[in-house]
This record gives structure tokens, sequence and C-alpha cells, in this order.
């Protein structure tokens, strides 16, 4: 092994690895992100059926966070293939992108909303 760095191999700009890279960690974030929230909104949501959050209320909060975080593992699987297969096919993988943290917003937002409308004024 050698201490000394090869400084041919290290670059000051990004390359299209590191985008891909970049757009990697990004989907693993949200996935993490994603499955916590989800965790946590069915722990808390024992309590706030008696708080006035109807079951299909809940079952929506449910079902954006789990959308949220099937989008963001869609989003690194579709990374893993298209490095794999060389084929590119952006298209899904913008919808994936964009569409994972819409769900989590909106879900987290709702699950907020009835949280907060079961706390007496």
């Amino acid at each position: 092994m050698s201490d000394t760095i090869d400084e041919a191999k290290v670059s000051a700009a990004p390359g299209a690895d590191d985008a891909d890279t970049f757009l990697y960690d990004y989907f693993k974030h949200l996935t993490s992100l994603s499955v916590l929230t989800l965790g946590g909104v069915l722990a808390i949501s024992t309590g706030t059926e008696a708080a006035g959050a109807s079951r299909a209320s809940m079952i929506a909060v449910v079902a954006l966070v789990g959308v949220a975080a099937l989008f963001a593992f869609s989003g690194t699987s579709e990374i893993v293939r298209q490095k794999a297969t060389g084929k590119i096919k952006s298209k899904s993988l913008t919808f994936y992108r964009v569409g994972a943290p819409i769900a989590l917003s909106l879900g987290v937002g709702a699950f907020l909303y009835l949280f907060l409308k079961g706390f007496p004024a």
C-alpha cells in the first residue's frame, strides 16, 4: 500500500458517475425516511382513533407514506438496473425523484392534520 494520492484519478469536477451516486444516495435517504415515518405513524396512530381520526383517513395516510417508500426504493432499483444493463430510461427515474417526496409530504401533512385536529382547543 502507498500513502501517496494518484492525482490523475482524483478530479475536482463531478462526473456522470457522481450524479448517479448523489441520486442513489438521495433515494436511499428517502427510503429510510419513509420507512421511519411509516413506523412512527403506525405507532402513534393507535391513540388517534380515540381522538377522532377515522380509520379510512389513517389508511390513506399510511398508503401515502407507503407509496413514498415504494417510489424511493423503485428509484434505487432503477439506478442499479441502468448501471447493470447500460440502458437509460430517465422518465421513470424523474417520476420517482419527484413523486417520492410529494407522496411523503402529503402523507406527513395529512397525519399532522389528523393528529392536531384531535387535540381539544
